[in-house]
């Protein structure tokens, strides 16, 4: 199939003027699949973690727990095909929040038919949300300030994560190897000078140039585990995909309900952040799409017993590295995880790319987002005021410093306030919209 790309002068208002294949391009089709497979190799660690936790407090293991993956896979692979095609049309991973990880882990003790319940419940109130158009009282809310701030804080609020997969660190090594981290180092040089120095295709695929060249210097340093790969299998198909009845209870409907309010703000901050990079056209009509598609999400995830989906925003910063800004790479990385799913011997191959090498991947990523933010709060042509930097400063730093509390600190707060006060990045945002509209609004 021919390519299909934008003229430059018809590109959308806001979007990069220096992307290689804008929000609406068609790259050929070899292109295209380099490119979802390179999203899917920067996504798939994710899911493993989340999943693996999951699974760690529902007390699965052997055949359950490959079954839960496999489920997580689908779902997310599904949501984003449907995401990218119908709901917000933006480049945008979707997959398992970490909002309604925590709820799993709260209610992990009442049972999965009440976390189902619970999770269609949420998803039931997402659908409604859309259905009335009510998101669309939120456009205002989102200013320059607001914009960049939810940009660097997404990076931030990664850090914790991210720190200790690049030093190596593990339940047997908690205090990493420098070796992998010298690895990781060299990942992160590598795809800068990449994407500096590279040009056409080569350049927009330095995220999987980078993470090869980590995984064959782990390889060399005897730092890379195979063994797996050939234990698995071919193919296998998914059984039972509904193996309990969701059951409703007031406890887990209500914390479920709180849970979604932290996932509609990370998902209508993911989809302003990458609009900045992509283009902001019919903005409040994407936003609607999402969030009923994530609440659809929410509602399939309850019937298979899994954690419900929001959109990622990691995703501008990917964007900015490899310049690759079309929907349609989404589209191909959300088919590729459903594949995953049956064939599970290219999924253990996958998944044993050290997870130092994707961590520094994402790092150069997120580097790229933090400038990114930097820059929607400076274009405007006003200088920042003195309540600017606070606006900005203190929700940046408390979203960071939440990231690194002590569990035992968030038990000392009511039940259902867990899954938004353990979020820094939901915290940060409410913080930036409390004192940009409300504390310290800006004199007239």
């Amino acid at each position: 199939m021919p390519s299909r790309k934008t003229n430059p002068a018809q590109k959308p208002p806001g979007s990069a003027p220096d992307l290689a294949y804008g929000l609406d391009d068609l790259p050929p089709w070899p292109r295209s699949l380099i490119y979802g497979f390179q999203w899917g190799i920067i996504f798939l660690p994710t899911l493993v973690i989340l999943s693996s936790i999951s699974t760690e407090y529902l007390g699965l293991g052997g055949r359950e727990k490959v079954l839960f993956f496999q489920k997580i896979l689908i779902l997310s692979g599904a949501i984003m095909v449907l995401q990218t095609l119908w709901g917000h049309r933006y480049p945008l991973l979707d997959g398992p929040s970490s909002a309604l990880l925590l709820s799993f882990i709260i209610l992990s003790s009442h049972g999965m038919p009440a976390m189902q319940g619970g999770m269609i419940a949420g998803g039931l109130f997402l659908i409604g949300l859309s259905a009335f158009r009510l998101v669309r009282h939120l456009e205002p809310l989102f200013t320059d300030n607001v914009i960049g701030v939810i940009l660097i804080l997404i990076a931030v609020t990664l850090l914790p994560y991210l720190a200790p997969m690049i030093i190596g660190a593990r339940p047997g090594s908690p205090s990493g190897d420098p070796v992998v981290f010298g690895v990781s180092l060299t990942v992160m040089v590598g795809i800068a000078l990449f994407s500096h120095w590279l040009s056409g295709f080569p350049k927009t695929i330095s995220l999987i140039l980078g993470i090869l060249l980590g995984t064959m210097l782990m390889g060399v340093l005897g730092r890379l585990r195979m063994g797996a790969v050939w234990e698995a299998s071919w193919f296998t198909i998914p059984h039972p995909l509904f193996s309990t009845y969701p059951r409703f209870s007031i406890s887990a409907t209500v914390t479920f309900l709180l849970a979604y309010v932290a996932v509609i703000i990370n998902a209508v901050g993911s989809i302003y952040s990458v609009g900045e990079v992509v283009g902001k056209r019919d903005l409040s009509r994407r936003v609607a799409r999402g969030i009923g598609l994530t609440g659809l999400g929410g509602l399939v995830a309850g019937a298979l017993g899994v954690i419900g989906t929001v959109s990622y925003g990691i995703s501008p910063g990917v964007v900015l590295v490899t310049r690759v800004g079309t929907r349609f790479a989404l589209t191909v990385c959300g088919a590729f995880l459903i594949i995953l799913a049956f064939f599970q011997k290219f999924l253990t191959l996958v998944s044993s790319i050290p997870a130092s090498v994707v961590g520094a991947a994402m790092i150069t990523g997120m580097a790229a987002q933090v400038g990114a933010g930097i820059s929607v709060i400076a274009r405007s042509e006003r200088p920042l005021e003195a309540r600017d930097y606070l606006v900005i400063g203190i929700p940046i730093l408390m979203g960071g410093i939440i990231s690194v509390f002590p569990e035992g600190f968030f038990w000392a707060f009511p039940f259902l306030a867990h899954a938004l006060l353990k979020n820094g990045l939901v915290v940060g945002i409410v913080l930036v919209l409390v004192l940009e509209h409300l504390m310290l609004p800006r004199k007239k």
